[in-house]
């Protein structure tokens, strides 16, 4: 097994409408992968589909070696999935929800448990219905961690969360991470989280995975607004570029390392103006969400 998720060809559709088409995407054994794109770009479609909660229309998915359809009781002991909005039998106070997960998961750590609900002030007596968004989501991350999982996949899990808890939270990551082989992945909007937490990121836009590579690489891009006749635009070939988006008639932004935008800009004709802009990595990223 060479991957922890390994994914060629992936497609789905509601109806008549194609979220994912045609998808590759690989997440090696240890590997932090942020998973990034616009609203309704199909990402929670995506995890759901890795985790066996939605059936593919097309495609070979395998995780951790397995078709997530006929995931082995084994297999999901090793997997922990927070979703973006925590559905957690309400009825039940937090320990009772705790105990009925523990029952399904041999590695459940009750002492982690318990030290992570008391340090992110999660009541574990009260009824999860009373406790705040917030409060359920800091509880639903309890519960994945508690499980001591291979493979955890977060599906903004942070968003609900006031600024300490998402630092926290991530801090903890990152510590777990120290300490053993944990593969993580992880979509968010929230990039300096990422930044902090992920060696790798993907991009999801167009229904499929446009941009994926470690973080560094991605550190090393820069936009140039290419400004000049439209005809002579639309035969430029933009080559080594990591991104190209005609924003009007006569402009294009251009995604590129710092190399392939100098021989971008050296190739252009006298005509056409570059400015290349200082550019952080959200701003970066954005430009596969347009």
């Amino acid at each position: 097994m060479d991957a922890a998720i390994d994914v060629h060809g992936l497609s789905k559709s509601y109806r008549r409408h194609s979220v994912l088409a045609n998808l590759d995407l690989q997440v090696e054994f240890g590997a932090a992968v942020g998973l990034l794109g616009a609203n309704g770009s199909g990402k929670t479609t995506l995890l759901k589909t890795l985790l066996g909660l939605l059936g593919a229309d097309n495609g070979r998915i395998l995780t951790l070696g397995e078709s997530p359809r006929e995931l082995s009781a084994e297999a999901r002991t090793r997997i922990a999935y927070v979703p973006q909005a925590p559905n957690q039998f309400s009825w039940l106070t937090g320990r009772a929800m705790l105990r009925y997960i523990a029952a399904f998961y041999p590695s459940f750590d009750w002492d982690y448990a318990k030290e992570l609900s008391d340090r992110w002030k999660v009541s574990l007596r009260t009824p999860i219905s009373v406790l705040s968004p917030g409060q359920q989501q800091r509880l639903s991350i309890v519960r994945a961690l508690a499980t001591r999982p291979e493979l955890l996949v977060l599906d903004e899990p942070i968003a609900s969360l006031d600024p300490a808890t998402r630092i926290a939270v991530v801090d903890e990551l990152i510590r777990l991470r120290g300490e053993r082989r944990l593969t993580l992945l992880f979509s968010s909007h929230i990039t300096g989280d990422l930044e902090r937490l992920c060696t790798d990121f993907a991009i999801l836009a167009g229904g499929r995975i446009a941009a994926l590579g470690p973080i560094d690489d991605f550190r090393q891009l820069v936009r140039t607004s290419v400004e000049g006749d439209e005809a002579i635009l639309a035969r430029l070939s933009f080559e080594g570029c990591r991104n190209v988006r005609k924003t009007k008639d006569g402009e294009r932004m251009v995604v590129a390392d710092e190399d392939a935008t100098r021989r971008v800009r050296d190739s252009l004709p006298d005509s056409v103006r570059a400015i290349t802009q200082t550019s952080d990595l959200e701003t970066v990223f954005s430009e596969w969400m347009q």
